[in-house]
């Protein structure tokens, strides 16, 4: 018998991590049961604003004796209770059992819990309608992405290794050789990625809570990512490691849509005109982008970087396909932008003091009137309009790796465009 188990909202910014949890059962039934493939990390709407971390769910298989069930199922229970952090106010871990196969309303549900906003009554009449048992504690809010996490269709999927630490090294600074991880990083990419930032020379895969995770490997092939892992030098003891098959970097949370269809939550790739200058404020960029059903407005946040730089040379009446994620920033409906292509720009036109008629010489500007350096001959005041070239080209612009959500595919892999270029 088939027996699907998904797991979500263990963790909190205090500590704890689902995917430890998860690692930890999944050696453990293991043991009893043969698993049908590797766990399953599954990254559900990046948006969501009561998510503990990465609002990661994780998800396995196994094929098992039907009279070793209940035992499983005690086990996962016993485990959940025994390690997710209750004192968050925010954790709400929520458990989800479905024997057989998967049907397809419940895949069905698993792409709006990625894409849009789902409540807790959604997946409770979901798990009725599909046979799933389930298991709330506290809120249980994490049975959403428990039954998201069993239903999710991962037809694109990459890998993730992450090492985790021993638990009397929690909380403290994370010892990783820096040299092996960049030396790692030029010897596998880019089939795995995200490793460093080369500009800022910082290691990326290494978070900073106080979770169990020592560090998070990326790519698209098991084989290098493992090899990748070995290269990499430790200063610390490595508890143990566990590699996911996942949903990250497939851009599968993106959905073409006009911006007047746009709602609070909502992962989006839209088709629009740029409606007026750009703006900043605390060092965020801001501009407003329209199309025939609407207007919203469209963010580079601070911590998107150089990516900013490229959203300050966007003109009025430019048209762009831009993709990310609708929160409400200071109460307005905000695009948080993750990715951009310019599909037509429009002329940039500069205007021009003449070179001066008698001589050739610079002519300075002296009120109402141009007077030559050179020679002093005067003229009236009047500049020259020159179309000058624009330093956007028709490509796509990503945000930098460490501003990249979990679920955005980087350029450098295979179909990293594809949601972008859909609507050109």
């Amino acid at each position: 018998m088939l027996l699907h188990i998904g797991i979500d909202d263990t963790d909190s910014p205090a500590g704890m991590c689902t995917t430890y949890l998860g690692a930890l059962l999944y050696r453990e039934l293991s043991r009893i049961a043969e698993p049908a493939d590797l766990p399953r990390l599954i990254r559900l709407n990046p948006n969501i604003p009561y998510k503990t971390r990465g609002n990661g769910a994780v998800a396995m298989t196994f094929e098992a004796d039907e009279d070793l069930i209940p035992a499983i199922k005690d086990t996962v229970i016993s485990y959940v209770n025994r390690l997710a952090d209750f004192t968050h106010e925010n954790t709400n871990p929520g458990i989800a059992f479905l024997e057989g196969e998967i049907p397809e309303e419940l895949r069905e549900f698993s792409l709006k819990a990625l894409r849009e906003h789902v409540t807790i009554q959604e997946a409770e009449r979901v798990a009725r309608e599909v046979g799933a048992e389930y298991f709330r504690f506290k809120l249980g809010r994490g049975i959403i992405g428990a039954l998201a996490s069993i239903g999710y269709p991962l037809k694109r999927f990459t890998y993730e290794l992450l090492a985790y630490r021993k638990p009397e090294n929690w909380g403290t600074p994370r010892r990783v050789n820096v040299e092996s991880v960049f030396l790692a990083d030029r010897w596998s990419y880019p089939f795995t990625y995200d490793n460093v930032d080369y500009y800022k020379r910082t290691v990326l895969i290494t978070p900073h809570g106080k979770d169990p995770v020592l560090v998070g490997i990326r790519g698209i092939g098991r084989g290098k990512v493992l090899q990748t892992f070995e290269r990499v030098k430790f200063e610390e003891p490595v508890a143990f490691y566990q590699l996911y098959k996942t949903n990250q970097n497939t851009d599968d949370h993106l959905v073409p849509k006009k911006i007047g269809e746009l709602k609070l939550y909502d992962s989006a790739v839209v088709r629009g005109k740029v409606a007026g200058p750009y703006w900043e404020r605390g060092r965020h960029v801001f501009f407003e982008l329209e199309d025939e059903t609407g207007r919203i407005r469209v963010a580079a946040f601070e911590p998107t970087k150089k990516f900013r730089n490229w959203v300050r040379k966007l003109l009025q009446g430019d048209e762009i396909i831009a993709a990310g994620g609708v929160k409400e920033h200071k109460g307005v409906l905000t695009l948080n932008l993750e990715k951009f292509y310019p599909v037509k720009l429009v002329s940039k036109i500069e205007y021009r003091k003449p070179k001066c008629p008698r001589c050739g010489g610079t002519m300075k500007s002296k009120g109402d009137y141009l007077k030559c350096k050179r020679c002093g001959h005067r003229m009236p005041k009047k500049l020259i309009p020159v179309e000058v070239p624009r330093e956007l080209e028709r490509k796509i612009y990503e945000v930098p790796p460490d501003a990249r959500k979990h679920l955005s595919r980087p350029l450098v892999l295979p179909g990293g465009e594809e949601r972008i270029l859909e609507l050109v």
